[in-house]
């Protein structure tokens, strides 16, 4: 049932460089807290890790009080589209639709494009207003003791540093702070090091209430992604089953979908169905309901609904080519939903997606390489595999009402 078997900048140094520069500063500074410390549960190693978290807090108030020095007096004087000239940072606008109209914004992922049009507008604002390399300050720091009215004065620096780096883009003010608060308040991603287990450790023993929120802040990471590391050191598993997808479990899940959403098959074609319609389903199936949706537009859509004779590797040539001839720069910019709409109708964006994934993720840094590169890369690879032949495996309903494989003698 398996589908198949298996803009240049001006820097002062390259980004691997610094990269490597910002991963050892970092290794140092985590290793000095149990300098001289033989055992982790000894009071001096919390104290240690309370001590550093004083010292990023400071840091970040010191930056806010030099950026309000320098810019309290300033005064917006470029041209700011309508959807960036809300007075707030944390919620999303709300306009009508004459507006939408009148001058549209973007609402997907921010591109590498707009990402390193960000960074360019942060070194011009720090060249003309004399600040430290801190992006990371303002992304951390909240108005915490004070009124976060938008007119106190540090709430007015933060949303004028926000509306200078958001010039030049088609995106709300929020859009761009979201973007702040997650690329530059969290920049440590990737596997955690053993340092940072001693420091998680050692948190979870001293402040188990409140760890998430310091641990967050001393290793520079996103929260999720500490509380999905503590599951693993727990060994707490998500509540997952491995299915195999045979014929008749298949077409047990289609008739039950068929009655949730009262439809006729055709009817689900490129549908987006209901939460509830899955949880539904998953009751049924004693299976995670994300696991089942996932199934449907990954798997079973796209063997029910495509009416084409697709090999495999030629679809996978066939993407790599217009995705190394398309504006994207790198892979995370890719718009699956838009891409897909050049395939064969029945095609999901998510098969598409996942398909093409295969050939790229043992490529180390694939998320970073240019399009370019990788793509001539996934080509090289598709050129060499063994298996050129797979096909998709296509399904119809018989007369019975039950699943049955199309031969390819059919097409």
């Amino acid at each position: 049932m398996l589908i198949e078997d298996e803009n240049n900048l001006d820097v002062e140094m390259s980004d691997n460089e610094l990269n490597d520069e910002q991963e050892n500063s970092r290794k140092s500074e985590l290793e000095s807290m149990f300098k001289d410390i033989d055992h982790l549960n000894e009071p001096s190693c919390i104290d240690n890790i309370l001590m550093s978290l004083e010292e990023i807090r400071d840091e970040d108030h010191l930056f806010m009080e030099l950026l309000v020095e320098r810019v309290s007096r300033e005064e917006i004087t470029w041209y700011q589209p309508w959807y960036q000239q809300s007075n707030s940072l944390t919620r999303p606008l709300k306009c009508s639709e004459k507006q939408k109209n009148a001058e549209p914004f973007l609402t997907d992922t921010i591109s590498k494009a707009e990402s390193d049009r960000i960074k360019k507008n942060w070194r011009k604002f720090m060249k003309k207003y004399k600040v430290p390399d801190q992006l990371i300050s303002l992304a951390r720091w909240k108005n915490k003791g004070k009124s976060r009215l938008p007119n106190t004065p540090e709430e007015q620096a933060k949303r004028f540093v926000v509306a200078y780096l958001s010039r030049g883009l088609e995106r709300t003010l929020y859009q761009v702070f979201r973007h702040i608060v997650t690329y530059y308040g969290s920049p440590n991603k990737g596997p955690y090091t053993p340092e940072e287990e001693k420091i998680m450790e050692v948190c979870f023993e001293y402040h188990p209430n409140h760890a998430v929120t310091l641990l967050s802040s001393v290793l520079k990471r996103e929260p999720r992604g500490i509380y999905k590391r503590l599951q693993q050191q727990l060994n707490v598993k998500p509540d997952i089953k491995k299915m195999k997808w045979t014929l008749p479990l298949a077409t047990k899940f289609l008739k039950l979908l068929l009655k949730y959403t009262d439809l006729p098959l055709e009817k689900l074609k490129n549908r987006s169905i209901e939460k509830s319609v899955f949880v539904k389903l998953a009751e049924k199936f004693e299976h995670n309901y994300t696991h089942l949706r996932l199934f449907w537009y990954q798997s079973l859509h796209v063997q029910l609904f495509v009416e084409e004779h697709i090999k495999l590797n030629k679809l996978r040539k066939r993407a790599f080519k217009k995705l190394r001839d398309s504006s994207y720069q790198v892979w995370t910019d890719i718009r699956w939903k838009d891409f897909v709409t050049q395939f064969p109708e029945g095609l999901t964006h998510r098969f598409l997606y996942i398909v093409c994934r295969r050939v790229v993720c043992s490529i180390p840094d694939y998320l970073k390489l240019p399009l370019q590169d990788l793509t001539e890369q996934a080509l090289q690879k598709i050129r060499k595999t063994r298996y050129r032949k797979l096909r998709l495996k296509r399904l119809c309903l018989n007369e019975d009402g039950d699943l049955v494989k199309i031969s390819s003698t059919d097409w």
